[in-house]
């Protein structure tokens, strides 16, 4: 009676399915381009957060450079140098020396951080958050390289100004002030590796290592290494 109703119904089903289809299509595609835009926020949001955390970590590193020019002006600082030799010595003098990391658990700044640096002489009137941001930054090596060692008989003769015969005498300037310890020069090399929100040991500098990716203490972290060259003479 209806030829053509069958026909018709089938055409129609078809038309449904391929509806369907197309539906999961759109919605695949928005998942995907969702998820994209996902990882494109957090990887962004990382790099903003390292670079707002960069400054403090560069401060700290810095700070620990100063910690270390003073401590070779101590005691300790001076008996070490007295015992480095420097080997492996170049046509220009240079060598390696002894290395010293007054960072390391039992050093001069193991457990010190930008807090104590910068600690008032007077009452504390920074705010608490700032204190805990200070806290947080320390340095994790900080590490002092002897790579040359020399006295003045080890410079250049034309250095060795004052040195010469009096008229009418035999006596030489700077006779006296060659008996004695001999004065030594050093040129020290200190690399400083500074550290923000940074797990650490119990109130140490040492890294802890492991899964460090999903400790919260891990969140903004930040590293900066800073290098310093400077004389230094007994």
């Amino acid at each position: 009676m209806f030829p053509y109703s069958k026909q018709e119904l089938i055409n129609q089903h078809k038309e449904t399915g391929m509806t369907l289809v197309i539906t999961l299509l759109l919605v695949l595609t928005l998942t995907v381009m969702a998820s994209a835009v996902t990882f494109v926020v957090n990887s962004h949001a990382d790099m903003t957060n390292q670079v707002t955390q960069k400054p403090i970590a560069i401060e700290s590193a810095d700070a620990c450079i100063e910690e270390a020019i003073a401590w070779v002006q101590t005691t300790d600082g001076q008996a070490w140098l007295d015992g480095t030799e420097v080997t492996g010595i170049d046509s220009m003098g240079y060598g390696t020396g002894a290395v010293k990391d007054i960072a390391a658990e039992g050093g001069t700044l193991y457990g010190k951080n930008l807090k104590l640096y910068t600690k008032k002489k007077v009452a504390e009137t920074r705010s608490s958050k700032f204190q805990t941001r200070l806290e947080k930054a320390s340095c994790t090596s900080v590490n002092l390289t002897v790579i040359k060692k020399t006295t003045d008989a080890d410079e250049d003769e034309a250095s060795l100004s004052g040195v010469g015969g009096e008229i009418g005498s035999e006596a030489e300037y700077g006779e006296e002030a060659a008996v004695g310890v001999i004065p030594y020069k050093y040129e020290i090399l200190v690399v400083a590796e500074g550290i923000f929100n940074v797990a650490t040991t119990g109130g140490g500098t040492t890294v802890v290592k492991g899964a460090y990716i999903a400790s919260a203490q891990w969140l903004n972290a930040n590293i900066s290494k800073i290098e310093v060259l400077f004389s230094y003479q007994q």
